[in-house]
């Protein structure tokens, strides 16, 4: 089967962590034995102009067997979406164009996110008599970020679409609602291989430590994170908290950290590449998110994959991900129940069985295991669309 994925966003490389989940699903497909192509248009902020270590993104690679063409455009008008959505789409035309031009047309295109990248493929997918299938990602949605013109978009867009995806059966409950009632089928985010379980060093001689590897934004919690350890800290508890990422709330973080008197069990270790996350994953034992909302929550995904267990708030993703045995869920924006729920698993940590939590990450959330779902859902579309 001939699939052209049409992302949102993507990364630049390999290592960018931006749409890193979207190169993934592309390498599984590939992997699972059919011909994948990426176009991925790439908006780019005016602020990056005085930018003299900005580096641009390849415009064409072939990306571990999946031929990959991107293009950089400028946001010239950030606050007019219209405007950026048209100069998405004439970009993705071209790519598109010049992919067809160069490796035939595609069996279908898969679309991930409406805006932007969804609402394209609706229209190219009609010039190209071709299938669309859309999987939705974005929080925007629950966040109440996008304007009533924006939610019109992606309603076309869901509208054309020949089958819907989402990432989180929370998602499709909150998109019926949003955006329009229909058939949402659940498939959750690829977690690669490297994610195989790791083993883990003895903690009998070394303080537990707890990750949060995330963008450091307000959405993302650690503020009730760090409220909630510094209680564990200053009552006596023998634990680090490592927190691995970047974003515009990081000062204020680690202001938080030094006047907390823990700041001595904080460490900050700034943005780890994707390739170096399963070796910090074996230096840790307990993975903590403290996000207000995910649509999925792949880091849950990724540490369950290696063995490792999770605390995570209930913020829409990682209800479907961490299930009995992986680790403990709580109420998001709250820490008090943060601060129980890691003491809790300091007390229960060596109970975890690290193998058993690896195998049923495996078994749901695999690239094998993707891509065969995927493969099904593509089969069922083709079928329906040629009949």
């Amino acid at each position: 089967m001939h699939i052209l994925i049409l992302p949102s966003w993507y990364p630049k490389k390999e290592n960018d962590v931006r749409g890193c989940f979207f190169r993934d699903q592309a390498l599984a497909l590939y992997q699972h034995g059919h011909k994948v192509g990426v176009v991925a248009p790439m908006l780019r902020s005016l602020r990056t102009l005085a930018d003299v270590n900005y580096e641009r993104a390849v415009g064409y690679e072939n990306d571990a067997g999946v031929e990959t063409y991107r293009e950089e455009f400028f946001a010239t008008v950030p606050k007019i979406p219209c405007v950026n959505y048209f100069l998405f789409k004439m970009s993705a035309r071209k790519l598109v164009k010049r992919y067809v031009k160069e490796n035939g047309r595609p069996d279908l295109i898969h679309a991930h996110a409406a805006l932007l990248g969804g609402a394209a493929a609706a229209v190219l997918a009609e010039e190209f008599n071709v299938p669309l299938v859309l999987t939705e990602h974005s929080s925007g949605y629950a966040r109440q970020l996008y304007s009533k013109w924006q939610i019109e978009l992606a309603k076309k867009a869901v509208q054309r679409a020949n089958a819907v995806i989402v990432v989180s059966p929370a998602l499709a409950s909150l998109l019926n609602k949003e955006i329009c009632s229909c058939e949402w089928k659940w498939i959750p985010n690829v977690v690669v291989d490297r994610f195989n379980a790791v083993s883990h060093p003895s903690t009998v001689e070394r303080p537990v430590r707890f990750l949060n590897l995330a963008l450091m934004t307000e959405n993302k919690g650690q503020g009730d994170l760090l409220q909630a350890f510094t209680s564990l800290a200053l009552n006596g508890v023998d634990a680090e908290l490592w927190l691995a990422g970047d974003g515009p709330m990081r000062s204020k973080l680690e202001r938080t950290a030094e006047i907390s008197g823990a700041k001595e069990k904080i460490r900050f270790l700034g943005l780890i590449e994707p390739g170096k996350v399963p070796d910090l994953l074996s230096q840790i034992d307990v993975m903590v998110i403290s996000s207000h909302y995910e649509t999925f929550g792949v880091v849950a995904a990724e540490a369950l994959m290696a063995g490792v267990p999770v605390i995570a708030t209930r913020c829409g993703g990682p209800e479907c991900i961490v299930e009995k045995g992986d680790g403990l869920l709580v109420s998001p924006k709250n820490p008090h129940e943060l601060q129980a729920a890691m003491l809790e698993i300091l007390e229960k940590l060596p109970n975890y069985d690290t193998a058993a939590i690896a195998d049923r990450a495996k078994a749901r959330f695999s690239a094998r295991t993707i891509a065969s779902r995927l493969t099904e859902e593509y089969e069922n579309v083709l079928k329906s669309f040629f009949s």
